[in-house]
C-alpha cells in the first residue's frame, strides 16, 4: 500500500516495480484493513535498505497527513492510543485526497498485482476518515472503522466512485490471463505496466502517472478490448 501511494504522489513507480518483481505470488493483496497503513514495511531495517529511501518514507508520511488535512496525524503515533507507531491511520481514499481517479487507479494496481485481491469494507465504499469516532473512543485506528447504517450504505452505493470500483471488480473477475503468468513489461519509471498471460488470453494494465492515463488492454483469441481507468471505468 505505501508503494502505491508513493507512485501516485511522485509519479515514480520504480520502487513499486522493484517490489512487484519479487513479491510473493501466493498471497492476499490489500490496500487497506481494519488497521492503519503500515510504513515499517517499506522502511529501512537497521543497516538493510528499505524499499523506499529514508527521505522518501518521511515525505510519504507527511504527504498522507497533508492529503487528510491533518486527520491522519492526529490519529497516528502515541497521540491516539496506538500500539504501533510505525503506521499511519487513515482510510486509503482520504490518503489520496478523496481523488476518485487516483483511487480507482490504485485499486487497478491492487487487482493486477500477484495474489488474490481483498477489499476492506470501508475501502469498498470509498469511506472517509471518521474523526468523530476517534474523538469518541480515543483510538486512532477507529478512523478507518466507520459503523455504516443501512441508509449510509445505500447512499454510498450510488456514488460514482463506488459504482466504478464495483465495475472494476467485476472486470477483474471476467478478464482473461489471471490464472497464468505475471510479468512487468519494460517501461519508464514514470510508467507501470502489469501483464497477465495464459492460454485463454492476456490482460495488461498500462499507467502513465504524470498524465494519470490508465488503461486496461485485454485480448482473448482475435478479440481485443480496451478500458480507461479514471474517474470512471469506460470501454474505449
Amino acid at each position: 500500500p505505501p508503494l502505491v501511494l508513493h507512485s501516485l504522489y511522485t509519479s515514480d513507480a520504480s520502487a513499486c516495480k522493484r517490489w512487484l518483481a519479487i513479491a510473493p505470488r501466493n498471497c492476499v493483496t490489500v490496500l487497506d484493513t481494519h488497521d492503519g497503513i503500515g510504513i515499517l514495511d517499506v522502511a529501512r531495517e537497521g543497516d538493510r535498505a528499505g524499499l523506499l529511501a529514508d527521505e522518501d518514507v518521511d515525505r510519504l508520511v507527511e504527504t498522507i497527513h497533508s492529503k487528510t488535512d491533518g486527520a491522519s496525524r492526529r490519529a497516528s503515533g502515541y497521540a491516539a492510543s496506538n500500539l504501533d507507531v510505525y503506521q499511519v491511520n487513515s482510510t486509503f481514499y482520504d490518503a489520496l485526497g478523496r481523488d476518485d481517479r487516483d483511487y480507482l487507479i490504485a485499486r487497478a494496481i491492487q487487482f493486477f498485482a500477484p495474489g488474490t485481491p481483498q477489499v476492506y469494507y470501508v475501502g469498498l465504499l470509498a469511506g472517509e476518515n471518521d474523526t468523530a469516532l476517534v474523538d469518541k473512543t480515543g483510538v486512532g485506528r477507529d478512523i478507518n472503522r466507520h459503523y455504516y447504517g443501512r441508509d449510509e450504505i445505500r447512499a454510498a452505493l450510488k456514488r460514482p466512485v463506488v459504482d466504478n470500483l464495483l465495475a472494476l471488480i467485476r472486470l477483474r473477475n471476467e478478464l482473461p490471463g489471471f490464472d497464468g503468468e505475471f510479468s512487468l513489461p519494460s517501461c519508464s519509471d514514470a510508467e507501470l505496466r502489469m501483464r497477465w498471460t495464459s492460454a485463454e488470453g492476456s490482460s495488461e494494465l498500462q499507467i502513465a502517472f504524470p498524465e494519470r492515463d490508465a488503461r486496461i488492454i485485454s485480448r482473448r483469441g482475435d478479440a481485443a478490448h480496451s478500458y480507461r481507468v479514471g474517474e470512471t471505468l469506460e470501454q474505449i
